[in-house]
């Protein structure tokens, strides 16, 4: 049992002046963090979107910063149904004090994502199907994690701007917890088969700006790489210079990705729709690796 939950409904307008999308605050008691819960859902239809904030960030910024006016469109057709999650970075990997309580404070995090929430989800909303992940920035770390940590309960990602080592952002430190929350770190020498087969039939992007501010284009460039090289579906795609590591880049990025999405993109021989009515479905399952 969870504890308490609290689910507001609301309705707000976005892409035109007589269309809406239903938008619901949720609250629920985490038992794994031993607090208060917080996410924002939008839409009522479509494919589960789980998105993670940027660093410290908060559930609310998703909408704050633009994010949903920019998936709108695909949100109101119903191709999309957008679940934007609270973090709990000021916690673990950007407390003061770096030690084992980073890893230790993730893990909790991490339940109460894929177990937690999902059930909510479930629950609330009547969520089944597995989730794409998506964040810009910090967020697109905390994608990629849950996306090639739990693929029982994400096929597909989106990774905007991301950072998938954090040695240098941690000043050298490290341990196991650090070590196995890093892509870069665990991805390389990820060799079993079953787990391997689960994330070859998930579809990865991995995009950036070249422009001011993007500093970690050499860590997504290599995660795409050793993804590629596990067999496991990755469109990497470097943007140029006239874009830099901010809000209005990762706009137009999404937007670019759930069109494709809708449309249809490449995996292996043929095309597949992650996004829309006509979409891939795959439902959650139990699992961890």
């Amino acid at each position: 049992m969870r504890g308490p939950v609290f689910t507001d409904t609301g309705r707000g307008p976005y892409a035109g002046d007589r269309r809406t999308m239903e938008i619901k605050y949720h609250k629920f008691f985490s038992r794994s963090l031993g607090q208060d819960f917080e996410l924002k859902s939008y839409g009522s239809s479509g494919k589960p979107i789980m998105a993670f904030p940027t660093s410290g960030g908060r559930f609310h910024d998703y909408e704050d910063r633009g994010m949903i006016g920019a998936a709108a469109e695909f949100i109101e057709r119903g191709d999309i149904r957008i679940f934007a999650v609270d973090g709990r970075d000021r916690e673990s990997w950007y407390k003061p004090v770096k030690d084992k309580w980073i890893g230790l404070r993730h893990a909790q995090y991490e339940t109460c994502i894929t177990e937690e929430t999902t059930a909510f989800l479930s629950e609330t909303c009547g969520i089944t199907e597995k989730f794409l992940a998506t964040g810009n920035s910090f967020g697109a770390f905390h994608a990629a994690n849950f996306f090639l940590k739990f693929p029982g309960r994400f096929d597909s990602a989106v990774c905007l701007s991301g950072v998938y080592s954090m040695r240098t952002e941690l000043g050298g430190y490290s341990d196991e917890g650090v070590y196995f929350n890093e892509p870069l770190s665990y991805l390389p020498g990820l060799k079993d088969q079953r787990a391997l087969a689960e994330l070859r039939k998930g579809y990865l992007v991995i995009a950036h700006g070249r422009g001011a501010w993007e500093q970690f284009n050499d860590q997504a460039r290599e995660l795409g790489e050793i993804a590629k090289n596990k067999g496991i579906t990755c469109w990497y795609d470097p943007w140029d210079e006239t874009w830099p590591h901010d809000w209005q880049t990762w706009h137009a990025q999404i937007r670019k990705y759930l069109s494709h999405f809708s449309d249809g993109v490449q995996f292996g021989d043929g095309m597949i729709k992650l996004t829309g009515p006509d979409r891939r479905l795959e439902k959650q399952r139990e699992q961890k690796h």
